[in-house]
């Protein structure tokens, strides 16, 4: 069993790997490279993995994994802020749709319980898809970004519910509908309270803990731990394990520590996430695929124009632009994961039928697959969209984040003596930075009188990257070692950031060897201070200013050609 799980898992990441790679030549999101690596795999093409099942759980926690992270952006009062769009719009949007989807179906010829399920999962959308592209496209901010993830949250509340709902309509569960649903939101009630509790009072100081090991392993642990627990929590009450991540990412949106978490988890986060879409598309019927595609086709298409035109409707009588509008319609208008699983109980449960189930699954999966790259064409579509809403598009108008700068920034790597110096400087002349401080002691004490600085290695390149590095204006980075200056300007350069680099170090070494892979300029710090001393010293003796200079020059020439 364990030799056939390593096999089934080294097809499934080799096949990952490839189709990927080639799609990515084709500028195809890595999304669809997993729903194809996931086909060809699967026992319906090549059979590498006869049982997709066993990899289900372990494709489960990129779910919880990606609310995790998301729960880091929408920290509790950004939650309440958006409590229009959460329980406004996403409660009026999962109602409209499942009430005109389910009517659909029922007329189609099922019962009004089938209907109900399919109706709920095609209401639903993928937090995975939108949320992934919506961050690669730095759109998460931008207004008709907010209210696609509000309208998402909800939706991830109701699918618990109609989590719920399934057995009690296939008579798996005795009791009524309304107990259960009782039953459902007390234990989510108390699950909130408990990780509340806990994410106010114990985490920020564990982190602290944390911090002080200076360890990157401990605190990539400490991380995957939490959420693990959290998941394993509301997993125990019968509740969706996403929501608890989503639950304790929120309460960490609020602490200092959030950038440099997000950064830790990145990775597990993709390749769980890859592994997820890998299983759905293990779970395509590619004989189904073959003989009605045509109308698998056309049916897709409907439901994503009727689904975008509802959400835009919807959003334009609540007040937001034509642009805004069809923009969070487009996003939304895709089947979603969660759909998925919906539709996956209810066949379980006998609610619906085995080939309605599949036809409805495969209609799922063909509008996951095309969207994103709808959303990343959401501009020319809203062109064409515009003569069904009967109004001109406004100009489309990206939202900045409020928390860092975005462009024309200082990144600030090290907030001690010299970086403090540097920060009163940029304060003093009205230019904005990112400060960014490992040294959770001199962070500290330091938080509460600049709101610029945050927690984090600024050695690693995802973490600049999460400070906008290749829009900033210039980085300043200041380290001990040369090893690690080396190692951070090559990254920075091979990631195709050109921005002037300042590079302050302690201690003598190769400073020729930094400015052939990247610095602009380099100041070794204890030539510098000695370099001061000698000035105040020349002064003092009367000697003239321009002797001095000179003197000055040719003696740091000297100096740097004998470190080098």
């Amino acid at each position: 069993m364990e030799a056939n799980f390593f096999e089934d898992l080294l097809a499934i990441m080799g096949t990952s790997l490839v189709v990927t790679v080639l799609l990515q030549r084709l500028r195809f999101p890595n999304i669809i490279g997993y729903l194809i690596a996931g086909c060809l795999v699967g026992p319906q093409v090549m059979g590498w993995v006869a049982e997709p099942t066993d990899f289900t759980f372990l494709a489960e926690f990129g779910i919880v994994f990606l609310l995790f992270s998301l729960g880091l952006e929408f920290s509790l009062p950004k939650l309440m802020s958006l409590r229009a769009s959460v329980f406004g719009l996403g409660g009026i949007q999962v109602a409209f749709c499942t009430l005109v989807f389910g009517a659909a179906v029922w007329l189609w010829g099922t019962s009004i319980e089938t209907a109900i399920i399919i109706a709920g999962a095609l209401a639903l959308s993928s937090t995975a898809i939108v949320t992934k592209e919506l961050s690669s496209l730095r759109l998460v901010h931008s207004r008709h970004g907010q209210l696609s993830i509000g309208v998402l949250l909800f939706q991830d509340l109701a699918a618990v519910v109609f989590l719920i709902i399934v057995p009690v309509l296939g008579g798996a569960e005795s009791g009524s509908l309304g107990i259960s649903l009782l039953w459902a939101l007390g234990k989510g009630v108390l699950l909130l309270v408990i990780l509340l509790s806990i994410g106010k009072w114990l985490l920020p100081s564990l982190y602290k803990e944390v911090a002080r090991a200076q360890s990157e392993e401990i605190f990539v642990l400490s991380t995957l731990v939490i959420v693990m627990l959290a998941s394993w929590m509301t997993h125990s009450l019968h509740l969706s394990m996403a929501l608890g991540g989503f639950v304790i990412g929120m309460m960490l949106g609020e602490s200092p520590f959030r950038h440099q978490i997000n950064n830790d988890i990145r990775a597990f986060k993709d390749i769980l996430l890859g592994l997820f879409f890998v299983t759905i598309g293990m779970s395509v019927q590619v004989d189904l695929l073959l003989e009605y595609w045509p109308r698998l086709l056309l049916f897709a298409i409907a439901l994503m124009m009727i689904k975008a035109l509802l959400i835009g409707v919807l959003v334009r009588v609540l007040g937001d632009s034509n642009n805004t509008a069809l923009h969070t319609g487009i996003n939304l208008a895709q089947a979603g994961e969660f759909g998925l699983a919906l539709l996956a109980l209810g066949q379980m449960h006998g609610v619906v039928p085995h080939e309605q189930a599949s036809f409805i699954m495969l209609l799922a999966i063909i509008s996951m697959a095309s969207s994103p790259l709808i959303i990343r064409h959401s501009n020319q579509l809203g062109r064409l969209l515009e003569p069904l809403l009967q109004r001109k598009l406004s100009a489309s108008k990206r939202e900045d984040p409020v928390d860092l700068p975005r462009n024309q920034h200082v990144i600030l790597g090290g907030f001690g003596r010299v970086g403090k110096t540097i920060a009163r400087m940029l304060d003093a002349n009205g230019s904005d930075y990112i400060a960014i401080e490992q040294d959770i002691a001199i962070f500290n004490q330091e938080k509460s009188s600049n709101q610029n600085l945050i927690y984090g290695d600024c050695t690693k390149l995802e973490m600049l990257k999460s400070c906008n590095i290749s829009d900033a204006k210039l980085a300043i980075l200041t380290f001990r070692s040369i090893d690690m200056a080396k190692n951070t300007i090559e990254h920075i350069r091979a990631a195709g950031v050109r921005i002037p680099i300042i590079v302050r170090c302690c201690e003598h070494g190769d400073f020729e060897e930094l400015i052939s892979l990247g610095a602009d300029y380099v100041v070794p710090e204890m030539l510098e201070a000695s370099l001061s001393i000698s000035i105040q010293v020349l002064n003092l003796l009367g000697i003239a200013e321009s002797d001095i200079t000179r003197q000055i020059e040719l003696e740091r020439s000297e100096q740097l050609r004998h470190l080098n």
